[in-house]
């Protein structure tokens, strides 16, 4: 999943240029859209960097599982800080998703919900034809 393709809490988004699309479903108002926006530019950045290092690990990996002569104990430790890494992105995609929400209102996260649910049926009825 791209970084700010969080913001739409799906993929079944159809405008997919524009994360911030089914909040404005919901109503948000412009200073809402801004602060949203700037969530995601913070939470983009930070996962750039995260995804290099992520990159990186799985090339040391891969390159570790390639030798001709396997070191157990280093592929594992390797392997564990991929796991590590891989948590803490997705624990960052929920806080973001959490503070998002927190910024709506109770009638624009009813609405909110509604959009995205509409969002899943219309993607499940494409995938069944």
């Amino acid at each position: 999943m791209a970084p700010s393709a969080v913001l739409s809490q799906d993929n079944a988004s159809p405008d997919n240029n524009d994360p911030v699309a089914v909040y404005k479903e919901a109503g948000i108002t412009a200073e809402q859209e801004s602060t949203i926006r700037k969530l995601a530019q913070e939470y983009d950045q930070e996962s750039a960097v995260r995804l290099q290092s992520l990159a990186q690990m799985l090339t040391e990996l891969k390159d570790m599982a390639y030798k001709p002569v396997l070191d157990e104990n280093a592929m594992l430790a390797k392997q564990g800080e991929i796991n590590k890494l891989q948590s803490e992105m997705a624990i960052q995609r929920i806080k973001l998703v959490i503070k998002i929400r927190s910024l709506l209102s109770p009638a624009q996260n009813e609405k909110l919900v509604a959009a995205l649910q509409n969002r899943v049926r219309s993607e499940e009825q494409v995938k069944l034809r």
